[in-house]
């Protein structure tokens, strides 16, 4: 059989258009949701004001299709728990975008300390909690999506046709969105206690630190059990 015609691989690549065009609405959304009509030099201001917050939430959705696409990349077929999984995830960032751009907003703001235009959206340090409450659930959810949707494919890289040589790119894939998703759940829980008002937004700042440190803390992990290092296949 032709691999252009073959029926699992034409499914994979009908839903992964599905998927980029569900991006592509999660950035029109992103979009729509900050616009005003620009009927006056005024407005006009305003709304170029509001194309950092803009670019900021840009840049972190893009950052999840970008996710996507390699996953495209590396794995050719998908079953059902993997599509329920990437339906999942295009549900999740339709709602995410929406106090995604709350709080970019709300940080522009605050870094200009009001110079660039939007509504005051956080007026109250309970307003600022609530905020990243619900912002470190979203993308902990969304993050975890992705940790399974990769996870699935390494355990099952045979059936999804994953080649040998794409075992360490998923398998370090898994580790980084699991670290993203523990992160958006230590911002959360932080809102629940007395801590300072930015600590919430401190945790994100521990994924690239967690990142950079998992391989030398793997690498004395094996010295300190007496094995040898193994490399990621």
């Amino acid at each position: 059989m032709i691999e252009g015609h073959n029926p699992e691989l034409e499914a994979a690549k009908r839903l992964d258009a599905f998927v980029d065009a569900a991006f592509a609405f999660s950035v029109t959304l992103l979009i729509i949701a900050g616009a005003e009509p620009t009927v006056s030099i005024e407005a006009l201001w305003r709304a170029l004001g509001r194309i950092p917050a803009s670019l900021g939430a840009f840049v972190l959705i893009v950052m999840f299709w970008m996710a996507y696409r390699e996953y495209g990349r590396l794995v050719p077929r998908r079953d059902t728990v993997s599509t329920l999984n990437a339906l999942a995830i295009v549900f999740t960032v339709m709602v995410y975008v929406f106090p995604l751009r709350m709080l970019v907003q709300a940080g522009f703001i605050w870094l200009s300390r009001g110079w660039l235009p939007g509504e005051p959206i956080v007026r109250t340090l309970g307003d600022l909690s609530a905020l990243f409450r619900v912002y470190g659930v979203g993308f902990a959810v969304l993050a975890g999506l992705f940790a399974t949707l990769y996870f699935r494919a390494l355990r099952h890289a045979e059936r999804f046709g994953v080649a040998p040589e794409s075992h360490r790119s998923i398998r370090i894939s898994i580790e980084v969105w699991t670290i993203s998703s523990i992160a958006g759940l230590l911002s959360a829980a932080l809102t629940f206690t007395p801590a300072a008002s930015w600590a919430p937004g401190f945790a994100y700042w521990l994924i690239p630190v967690a990142i950079t440190l998992r391989e030398p803390l793997r690498r004395a992990w094996s010295r300190k059990g007496g094995q040898p290092t193994r490399k990621a296949s």
